[in-house]
C-alpha cells in the first residue's frame, strides 16, 4: 500500500464522525491509538474485500444453484412447497419473505424468482445443519459436489468448514467486518472457497482464475 499525507485533524475528526469510534476500535488498537495508521489498515481491509467479492459472487451462485438442482432431482421442481421432507420453520420464514419480497416488486413469481432471493444461510443449512443430513446431504451431496472425492463429501469435514471458513467469510465480507487479522487465515479461506467451488464446477474456477486477483491483493498487503 502506498504512503500516504499525514491526515489533518478536521479529516480524522471527520472520519471518525462517518465510521464511529466503535466501528474503528480493531484498527485503533492495532495501531496503538494512531489514526493516520489506522485508516491504512481500514484501507487495506476495504482492498481484500473488495478483492474478494468475485470468488464469492461466483461462489454464492453456483452453490445456490448446485444445491438448488439437486434438491429438484430428489424432490421435484418445487420442493421448497414442503411435504417431499421437512424444512424447518426458519427455512419455511425465509421462503415465505422471499415470495413476499417477489410480489412486492410486481415480479413474477417464479420458480426462479423465488430461488434468487434466498441468502447463502439458507442454502448452507442444507450441508450444515444435522436436521437434513439424512433429507439432503446423505441424498443429495453427490450432486452437489461432483467433482470431489467420496472421502472429502463428509459431513463431519465439510459443516464446520463451510460455516466458519465460506459462510461467515461471505457474511464479515458483506457486513464490512475487520478480515485483516493475521490470525483470521483469510487466505486459508479463499482457497477453502476456491476448492469447494472447483468441486462444483472446475470450468467456472478456471474462469474465475483468469481475473480473479485477490492472491495478488494479498500478497501485496503482505510486504
Amino acid at each position: 500500500m502506498s504512503d500516504q499525507s499525514p491526515l489533518s485533524p478536521e479529516t480524522q475528526d471527520a472520519i471518525i464522525k462517518a465510521l464511529s469510534t466503535v466501528r474503528l476500535q480493531p484498527y485503533l488498537r492495532e495501531a496503538n491509538g494512531q489514526i493516520d495508521q489506522a485508516m491504512k489498515i481500514y484501507q487495506l481491509n476495504l482492498q481484500l474485500c473488495a478483492a474478494l467479492y468475485p470468488s464469492l459472487h461466483i461462489f454464492e451462485i453456483t452453490f445456490r444453484n448446485q444445491t438448488n438442482r439437486a434438491l429438484q432431482d430428489k424432490y421435484g421442481k418445487n420442493w421448497y412447497e414442503g411435504g417431499s421432507f421437512n424444512i424447518e420453520q426458519r427455512a419455511r420464514q425465509s421462503i415465505e419473505d422471499a415470495k413476499n419480497k417477489v410480489i412486492r416488486q410486481k415480479r413474477p413469481l417464479t420458480h426462479n424468482s423465488i430461488i434468487s432471493e434466498l441468502t447463502l444461510g439458507f442454502w448452507s443449512a442444507f450441508i450444515t445443519k444435522d436436521e437434513y443430513r439424512q433429507s439432503v446431504f446423505d441424498q443429495c451431496i453427490q450432486k452437489i459436489f461432483p467433482y470431489a472425492k467420496s472421502s472429502e463429501r463428509n459431513f463431519t469435514k465439510i459443516a464446520p468448514r463451510f460455516q466458519t471458513e465460506i459462510l461467515y467469510l461471505r457474511n464479515r465480507v458483506f457486513h464490512h467486518e475487520p478480515i485483516w487479522e493475521k490470525n483470521y487465515k483469510i487466505k486459508q479461506k479463499y482457497e477453502y472457497l476456491c476448492q469447494v467451488l472447483g468441486w462444483m464446477n472446475p470450468e467456472i474456477l478456471s474462469w474465475l482464475q483468469t481475473y480473479d486477483n485477490f492472491l495478488e491483493v494479498y500478497r501485496s498487503a503482505s510486504d
